[in-house]
């Protein structure tokens, strides 16, 4: 079933009006939502009670409850989300998420990045990669960094839409297309 685009973003902006403006609780609304499309993407059971049309909305309602006592939602992000079940949307659980990151985003001009090391960095040098891409897009960065032995070496840099593989994994690649030329 596709996602109703049109009434997901009415939900995020009705969020975004209830929430408020504060950036931390903004954020933890964000990771909630995380976690809610986690459980509806992984958990074929809630899934399943979410998008059954059969289904009473009270039961739908009842198991609603449960997950957002488990993820400790605000009481008012939780009328909009019933909204999207009771109107049988709840597909739009599964990019909700993205969606209010994306607004949040606007609203503060941050971005998410990502920065991808064979190897565990420092604060130190976080810090700094996070001022010089800060510096050369104008926005906000919030970093999150993972770690992947296969690049080999060096880092994969991901922000927005600016991206930087400086993998020696890349590197390689690059000089095997150079000598495969010839």
């Amino acid at each position: 079933m596709k996602v109703d685009k049109k009434f997901m973003k009415q939900i995020v902006k009705g969020i975004l009006k209830v929430a408020g403006s504060d950036e931390e609780k903004l954020s933890q609304i964000s990771k909630n939502l995380d976690l809610l499309a986690s459980a509806y993407k992984s958990n074929t059971t809630f899934r399943n009670i979410i998008l059954n049309p059969n289904l009473p909305f009270e039961e739908k309602e009842k198991a609603l409850s449960k997950v957002f006592a488990i993820l400790n939602l605000p009481e008012e992000v939780k009328p909009f989300l019933l909204l999207a079940v009771k109107e049988n949307k709840g597909n739009v659980l599964k990019e909700l998420n993205k969606a209010f990151r994306f607004e949040v985003e606007k609203l503060f001009s941050t971005v998410q990045g990502e920065i991808v090391t064979a190897y565990p960095i420092d604060d130190e040098l976080l810090n700094r990669i996070k001022n010089v891409l800060e510096s050369k897009i104008g926005k906000k960065i919030e970093f999150t960094v993972k770690e992947d032995r296969s690049i080999l070496g060096g880092a994969v840099i991901k922000a927005g839409s600016y991206i930087l593989d400086a993998s020696v994994r890349n590197y390689l690649k690059q000089l095997e297309k150079a000598l495969t030329r010839f």
